[in-house]
């Protein structure tokens, strides 16, 4: 394998160099992936993920990730997922807990560190694999890695963890997969659906808001339905957004679905309206359109550059007003038809 970047844009040590020199993507036999993050980033790593199986057909997958964060593992596209408890029966893991754990991950030839955290330069470390590989926004991290690429927050997210791959000679063609389409087969319905939840608080539109967008879009489109998604949490169920609709005989509640009925209900949605959440994300590796509401962060890391995804977003950081998500809905709607 040859590496293939520019000086500065990435950095290779001449470790790196020398392992990969007479090393064929078909040498590699085990490769641990670590990704601490919630469902919505399990989404936003499958096309690397399909990638890292295409490029190396040979390599065993271990996702080493944690159990705050094990639901919705993409357990199709790897082979072992490694757990370290960050906390037990509501306590905090001790170090040795965890350095016991990562020392369970098996001996690699490729580490990718998705997360750039204090636990998973830990992980990189102390599983010894041959190569590791991860991101070099933090320089005082640079150096505890063989190879690290930069990470903008102006490249979309799925893209931005390809580039590990790209360096070492994979390439993309087309469109970013995320292996759904078989899983979970469009059978298209005349909905919109909303889910007014997200991972944070500060990322929630007001639910007054919500409603009455709901309102105003409930009547534009009397011959769609309108549904307001519940969530897996007890402040998801979002019944004050409900309630000032719940008259309208095109508008009603979904109850919490398990994480698979959830995914093909979204692959047969006509359109999504959400927070910056994991279900939008969801919704976006279902090929379904989308609008996201941004306001806590700016959405471009998020944002794919497709006409059927669209982001809500105020320069200063302030909460959309509902006829700028109504326009937005409006115009959607229209290049959909």
């Amino acid at each position: 394998m040859q590496l293939n970047f520019r000086q500065k844009a990435a950095f290779a040590s001449k470790k790196a160099f020398n392992y990969l020199a007479d090393k064929h993507p078909n040498d590699i036999s085990q490769i641990i992936v670590i990704r601490h993050a919630a469902i919505g980033d399990f989404m936003n790593i499958r096309p690397f993920l399909l990638g890292l199986k295409s490029f190396f057909p040979n390599a065993k997958i271990t996702l080493s990730t944690i159990n705050t964060y094990s639901y919705g593992t993409p357990d199709d596209l790897i082979d072992a997922v490694h757990i370290i408890d960050r906390t037990v029966n509501g306590k905090k893991t001790s170090a040795f807990q965890r350095l016991r754990q990562i020392k369970q991950l098996p001996k690699a030839d490729l580490l990718f560190d998705l997360t750039d955290s204090s636990l998973s330069l830990l992980t990189a470390i102390f599983s010894k694999p041959k190569l590791k590989i991860g991101y070099s926004y933090r320089p005082s991290r640079r150096f505890f890695y063989d190879i690290s690429t930069l990470r903008s927050d102006f490249v979309l997210e799925a893209d931005s963890v390809l580039h590990m791959l790209y360096m070492l000679g994979y390439s993309r063609h087309g469109d970013l997969e995320y292996g759904y389409e078989k899983l979970y087969p469009k059978k298209p319905t005349k909905q919109i659906v909303y889910f007014a939840g997200a991972s944070m608080k500060n990322k929630c539109w007001s639910e007054d808001k919500f409603s009455a967008l709901i309102s105003q879009l409930s009547n534009q489109y009397p011959n769609y339905q309108h549904v307001i998604l519940q969530g897996i949490r007890e402040d998801e169920k979002f019944l004050e957004i409900y309630n000032p609709v719940s008259k309208k005989k095109n508008v009603i509640l979904k109850e919490t679905m398990s994480l698979e009925g959830v995914m093909q209900f979204l692959s047969n949605s006509h359109l999504l309206i959400s927070n910056d959440t994991g279900i939008r994300n969801m919704a976006i590796a279902t090929q379904t359109p989308t609008i996201g509401i941004f306001f806590d962060i700016a959405p471009f890391k998020y944002w794919p550059n497709e006409k059927i995804h669209d982001c809500v977003f105020n320069e200063n950081y302030q909460q959309p007003k509902v006829d700028d998500v109504y326009n937005s809905a409006i115009n959607m709607m229209a290049y959909l038809q």
